[in-house]
């Protein structure tokens, strides 16, 4: 009898109990999308690329807990319209020869109530690195988080993240032809969804020197 309750009682703790959830992108899918936009004052000039894989980890029954996470985005497949501009920007701008892939490795979130409940909105803030040309830097992106799932478990996640960054801080040259057609700082914007049930991808961060 005593070994039944004790049995039963871990059967309830482990029932009760959060533990952390990885959710997973999902390459193939096409609907998430990452847009890189220069409002300059001679010319608005985005970017935009679906080619957007990683994952991200948390205890959703207890948000203070640690959480983790990794974006990779590959640049060589940016898309601003026009071809020629997209070449230049390739390789005069972003060097993806050697430099093809930007990263976001997620530090920590603030801003999110205790406990997700799945059907629901919130905004929050992430902080973390973002790695680009060679380089990485600490900064801060704002977060619109829509959950979905029934009331037992989130099952997936809907987020939206806005971060800007200036060129000259990842050492990103504007030749002197798009000085005034390219702004100094650009407006990054990234729209994806994690599931639960969906395998990350797996992928090192670079080796990139921190400048502050």
């Amino acid at each position: 009898m005593r070994r039944f309750l004790v049995s039963a009682a871990l059967t309830a703790l482990c029932a009760s109990a959060a533990f952390p959830a990885q959710f997973g992108l999902d390459p193939a899918g096409g609907r998430d999308s990452v847009y890189f936009r220069s409002p300059a004052k001679l010319e608005f000039i985005q970017g935009v690329t679906s080619n957007i894989e990683g994952y991200f980890s948390f205890d959703s029954g207890t948000v203070a807990s640690p959480v983790a996470g990794r974006l990779r985005v590959d640049l060589r497949t940016l898309k601003t319209g026009i071809e020629t501009r997209d070449g230049h920007m390739r390789d005069r701008h972003l060097h993806t020869d050697q430099y093809p892939y930007a990263y976001f490795e997620l530090l920590s979130v603030s801003g999110l109530p205790a406990n997700l409940a799945a059907g629901e909105s919130y905004t929050a803030s992430a902080d973390g690195y973002f790695y680009i040309h060679g380089v990485k830097r600490l900064m801060t992106a704002d977060l619109e988080v829509v959950t979905h799932g029934d009331q037992s478990q989130v099952e997936r996640l809907q987020i939206r993240a806005q971060f800007d960054i200036k060129l000259d801080d990842y050492h990103i040259d504007r030749p002197k032809a798009l000085f005034l057609k390219l702004a100094e700082t650009i407006a990054v914007e990234v729209i994806f969804s994690g599931y639960n049930d969906l395998e990350a991808s797996s992928f090192d961060l670079p080796a990139w020197p921190e400048i502050r």
